[in-house]
C-alpha cells in the first residue's frame, strides 16, 4: 500500500515551543498511540526551504505520518516562528544548525533522529549533522540548496552589492515577484500553483521582520558566494545521506547539484523523482512519498 496524500485542510494543528532564544512554530504527526507502543516508526525532524514554511508538506501529512513520527518546524526567520533582527542574528549555516539542535532539545527528542530537509533547510541540516553526527540516524536531503549555482535573473539583481537590499525591499514581497518565482523557477508542474499559498507567503514576508529575514538568509545561506564557502564541508559528513531530487529542478539541477553532492558526500545515494521540479511534496506528492518510504 502506498502512503496516502492529504489536503492542506487536514494538516495537524500548529504548536509553539521556546527553542533557545526563539519561539518556534511546528506541527506534529504520526506519533504512536498508547496501543502502538511497540511501533518502530522513526522519529523525523522535517525542515523546509527559503521563504517557505511547514506548509511545503501540506499534501503529504497523512503519508508522512504513516511512515514516521514527524515534527515539521518553521525555521527561525520563516513561517510563524520568530524573525529576529539580522543586525544581531547570524542567519548562517552554523547558526541554523544550532537552531535545529535547540528545537530537538526543547521538544524532548534526545538520541538519534532522521532529518528530512529541503532546499535551504538542507544547508541547516547538513550543518547540524556535521556538528552533531551522534544525533542523526539518517539525513535525507530533498532538492538541497547546497551547491553554488547562478540564481535566476531577478535573484542576481537582488543579490547585487548595496543596491540589492534596496531592490529586495521594493520587489521581494510583491504578489507578482513571488508568483513569478513560484511559477517560473520553483514548479515544473505548473498546475499546482495555489493563490492561497501565495497569499500566506505574502502575509509572512510582509509581516514584522519577514522581509529582513528573507533577505538576510538569501545573502548568508543560498547566495553562490555563501555556498562556495559551505559546500566543501559536505565531504566531512559522517552520517548516512540519501539525496531525493526532482528531475526537473531548475533552481538546483540534478546534474549540477545532486550529482555534485553525491560526489562530495561519502556513501551518499541519489534517487531522482520523475516529472517534478524543486518541490516534490507539492508537485508529485505520491512519488515523493514512495521515494521517502524507500529511503526510510
Amino acid at each position: 500500500m502506498n502512503p496516502s496524500t492529504t489536503s492542506s485542510s487536514q494538516q495537524p494543528p500548529r504548536q509553539f515551543v521556546q527553542a533557545g532564544a526563539h519561539r518556534v512554530c511546528y506541527v506534529e504527526g504520526g506519533a504512536p498511540s498508547a496501543g502502538d507502543a511497540a511501533t518502530t516508526k522513526p522519529r523525523m525532524l522535517v525542515a523546509h526551504g527559503w521563504i517557505a514554511s511547514h506548509q511545503l508538506y501540506r499534501k503529504v501529512w497523512a503519508g508522512m505520518g504513516e511512515l514516521a513520527h514527524y515534527r515539521a518546524l518553521d525555521l527561525v526567520g520563516f513561517g510563524d516562528s520568530d524573525k529576529p533582527d539580522p543586525l544581531t542574528t547570524p542567519y548562517d549555516p552554523d547558526w541554523y544548525g544550532e537552531q535545529l539542535r535547540a528545537f530537538l532539545d526543547a521538544t524532548g527528542w534526545t538520541g538519534k533522529v532522521v532529518v528530512l530537509a529541503q532546499s535551504m533547510g538542507a544547508i541547516a541540516a547538513c550543518a547540524f549533522a556535521l556538528k552533531y553526527p551522534e544525533r542523526v540516524e539518517r539525513l535525507i536531503v530533498l532538492d538541497g540548496a547546497c551547491i553554488p549555482v547562478p540564481p535566476p535573473v531577478l535573484g542576481r539583481i537582488l543579490q547585487a552589492p548595496v543596491i540589492g537590499g534596496v531592490l529586495f525591499d521594493l520587489l521581494g514581497g510583491t504578489k507578482k515577484s513571488l508568483g513569478d518565482f513560484l511559477k517560473n523557477d520553483v514548479y515544473y508542474v505548473k498546475s499546482v500553483f495555489d493563490d492561497a499559498v501565495l497569499q500566506d507567503m505574502l502575509r509572512i514576508m510582509n509581516g514584522p521582520g519577514g522581509k529582513k529575514a528573507a533577505y538576510a538568509t538569501m545573502m548568508r545561506m543560498v547566495a553562490p558566494s555563501s555556498l562556495a564557502r559551505f559546500s566543501p564541508r559536505l565531504s566531512g559528513l559522517k552520517v548516512p545521506v540519501r539525496l531525493l531530487w526532482g528531475e526537473h529542478d531548475k533552481l538546483y539541477p540534478v546534474d549540477r547539484c545532486a550529482k555534485e553532492m553525491q560526489r562530495l558526500i561519502p556513501g551518499a545515494t541519489l534517487d531522482v523523482i520523475a516529472a517534478s521540479g524543486h518541490e516534490p511534496p507539492v508537485e508529485t506528492p505520491e512519488a515523493f512519498l514512495r521515494a521517502l518510504r524507500a529511503v526510510l
